[in-house]
């Protein structure tokens, strides 16, 4: 199911099968639980006798039935939800249980029920290619996959953010944000607010990327994944972006190397895969990549190829190499790295 499907059943509060919340931006995930609840219950005063909430990796049928079976208490709907479900490790006994219980939901057609899994707890496949859990639930289950956001969604939905909050923003605040927090929603959201309060307290209707760089903290996809998103997405501005605020952080230079040696001997790794005529799943099996993070690095080593990823990555040992001999070192050899090789 669609999140524009999603959206249409909350409006009629229309949920024919159960529902399951999956994929890796947690934060829409919480966003549509919480307006599942708003649609289903109708008086907060009665939230303890028709909520019923699991929360954590495992459940326990039994008491998940339980709850299913309790009528609601003066309201025609009960809302029955498990959180931070961890739906691919669940033994096949367990797998089969919830199944059947879904089956029999016109048993009990008061109880609409949300699992919302951990970001990496249900690997759904792809849109060609759903995995076989995702065939076994989507029967009795309307499955909505959020996706991570891409850039132009997610400057789209900061704009929206900082004009509710009455704070002007023009494109290279809204990028500066993006770059220095990362692509996590809910990180952005919290950002977003500080920001807000901090113009508002100086009496000021818009913000700067100054203020961005004063007020926002950095985040590890910053720090320490700036390069290797650039590699990825062969952007060379992006990189030099990069590389000077990890200068102004004083990482030293054989963190960086390190990062990208890393990185490129990843996308070989796969690259090779690619070639021997591996799929992304037997690719994710033998490299431990989540599909998302896997998608997006196979993507790259086609762009790239094998023999520049081999280039690239002997190169990176030669200059380690050559500065432990005395060659050139410190944050030049990083910078003549990413002009030839990005």
């Amino acid at each position: 199911m669609t999140v524009t499907e999603l959206k249409a059943k909350l409006k009629c509060a229309d949920f024919d099968k159960w529902l399951i919340l999956a994929g890796e931006e947690d934060y829409l995930k919480r966003h549509y639980r919480g307006a599942i609840k708003k649609s289903v219950l109708e008086d907060d005063a009665f939230d303890m006798f028709n909520h019923s909430v699991f929360d954590g990796a495992d459940m326990d049928i039994a008491s998940f039935r339980d709850a299913l079976y309790a009528p609601p208490m003066m309201s025609d709907k009960k809302l029955v939800e498990w959180r931070h479900a961890d739906l691919d490790k669940m033994k096949e006994s367990d797998k089969d249980a919830l199944i059947k219980l879904a089956e029999r939901r016109e048993d009990y057609p008061y109880a609409v029920v949300v699992i919302t899994s951990l970001a990496d707890g249900f690997d759904t496949g792809t849109e060609k290619k759903p995995s076989k859990l995702f065939k076994k639930l989507s029967d009795s289950f309307d499955i909505t996959v959020f996706e991570k956001s891409t850039d132009a969604q997610l400057l789209s939905w900061m704009k929206k953010h900082f004009d509710a909050e009455g704070i002007s923003v023009d494109a290279p605040t809204l990028n500066a944000l993006l770059f220095r927090v990362g692509h996590s929603m809910q990180v952005l959201h919290e950002e977003i607010s500080k920001l807000s309060a901090y113009a508002k307290a100086t009496g000021r209707t818009s913000i700067n990327p100054t203020d961005v760089a004063e007020v926002c903290s950095t985040t590890v996809e910053c720090d320490a994944f700036a390069i290797s998103n650039a590699i990825i997405e062969k952007n060379v501005e992006k990189a030099f972006l990069a590389l000077t605020d990890m200068k102004q952080q004083r990482i030293e230079p054989y963190v960086i190397l390190s990062q990208l040696a890393k990185t490129y001997g990843e996308l070989l790794s796969i690259s090779l895969l690619i070639d021997e005529g591996r799929d992304a799943d037997d690719i994710a099996e033998i490299m431990k990549f989540h599909p998302y993070r896997l998608k997006l690095y196979m993507s790259a080593a086609k762009k790239i190829g094998t023999k520049r990823l081999s280039e690239s990555l002997a190169e990176l040992v030669r200059i380690d190499a050559s500065s432990k001999a005395g060659g050139i070192t410190g944050y030049k050899t990083v910078e003549m790295f990413i002009t030839k090789n990005i």
